[in-house]
């Protein structure tokens, strides 16, 4: 058989990048999403995810955050317990005692607590002491609302305050309320407006005064991205998975990618 020329370029695309190594990043952050990516071999927001994505040598982690019901800080995703995990409810609804009996579950065999940042932070910043981390605020309220806001900015706030935590830390969130807490009660730290549209999301963003957007990459333009820089803002993408990804969300210039094969950053053994 016989292919045509078109054809066979096509074919052979998908493998010109991956002989390439990884597109050229300039100045871009690269963080591990959930810290190995969505692809990883353990489940995102793990322990051995978290640090497992540090030890590829990238300049940080996301995390998604949630708080306990005695106001621990701790790394989970879903908005109910029983997406990723053998219990039911919010978060939000159990203290972290009764949390502790709610472990990740990737497979049958292997399962692994749930993240207490306070603890994981400082262990994983005594071996990475430049690392840098993007806490991804999911707000799940058992209670009344603007309690549950005040505690969950308190808690970061005193996650914050850590000495050894101090300048780490990246809030994003998709609640302007959360954002403009801890503008109040930590005024240092970076908070990123999470949007799904970009003029909007912009305006918003100018309106109160933050420091960056997070979107999706699909869902702005390079000349989006150079728009929002230009007016201060720091921009960061994420769903960028494959070398082709990268490449294309890199050329948009961003502040950061968060990586779901942050992998394709991996330091070489010195």
């Amino acid at each position: 058989m016989v292919l045509r020329p078109v054809v066979a370029l096509y074919l052979i695309l998908p493998f010109i990048g991956a002989g390439c190594g990884a597109p050229e990043r300039g100045t871009t952050l690269i963080i591990g999403h959930g810290g190995l990516g969505d692809d990883g071999p353990y489940p995102m927001n793990s322990a051995p995810a978290l640090l497992g994505g540090l030890a590829l040598g990238v300049d940080g982690v996301e995390i998604d955050v949630q708080l306990s019901a005695d106001g621990v800080l701790l790394a989970y995703h879903g908005e109910h317990l029983d997406a990723h995990t053998p219990c039911t409810g919010l978060i939000n609804a159990h203290d972290r005692s009764a949390l502790q009996r709610c472990p990740l579950m990737p497979g049958a065999e292997t399962s692994f607590p749930l993240v207490r940042l306070d603890s994981l932070l400082p262990e994983a910043l005594a071996v990475h002491p430049n690392a840098k981390f993007i806490l991804d605020i999911k707000l799940f309220a058992a209670g009344d609302w603007w309690t549950y806001l005040e505690r969950f900015s308190d808690a970061l706030t005193a996650l914050h305050a850590l000495p050894s935590v101090a300048g780490h830390l990246v809030i994003e969130c998709q609640v302007p309320d959360l954002l403009r807490l801890m503008q109040r009660k930590a005024p240092e730290l970076s908070c990123f407006l999470y949007i799904t549209d970009y003029e909007r999301g912009l305006a918003a963003a100018q309106l109160h005064g933050f420091d960056g957007i997070t979107i999706e990459h699909g869902l702005i333009t390079a000349e989006e991205v150079e728009h929002a820089r230009s007016a201060g803002f720091k921009v960061a993408l994420f769903g960028v998975g494959s070398w082709w990804g990268h490449r294309n969300a890199l050329r948009m210039d961003p502040d950061i990618v968060q990586s779901d094969a942050p992998e394709l950053y991996k330091r070489s053994a010195e």
